[in-house]
């Protein structure tokens, strides 16, 4: 049976603080969707890993916090380059906010 992504991702870019195992590090997304994140990182973690998640987006003042849990691992040459997490559940008010923030067209280009 094939699997299909429920969420549509979107490529937005803002920076992202990751914990895991009491250490914080921050990075930014390539890619996100109400499902979760895609992030650009160097740092190796191990698949199924849980994480916290925090970042802002510009609809909300408030971060979006999450919970999550290492789903993909994109690797070069044996190096991580980017990681996927699924979210964990999402705050109804980080939901309303998300879809506003896809709404809006990329700044970029």
């Amino acid at each position: 049976m094939e699997h299909r992504r429920s969420d549509r991702r979107y490529e937005r870019r803002v920076d992202i603080d990751i914990t895991h195992d009491g250490s914080t590090w921050t990075s930014f997304t390539r890619n996100i969707s109400l499902g979760g994140v895609f992030i650009d990182a160097d740092r190796p973690l191990p698949f199924g890993a849980r994480v916290s998640m925090k970042f802002r987006v510009p609809t909300q003042t408030d971060f979006v916090q999450a919970e999550g849990q290492v789903r993909w691992i994109e690797m070069e040459d044996g190096h991580v380059h980017g990681i996927g997490i699924r979210f964990e559940g999402l705050r109804a008010r980080d939901v309303w906010a998300l879809n506003k923030f896809f709404e809006k067209p990329t700044e970029e280009g």
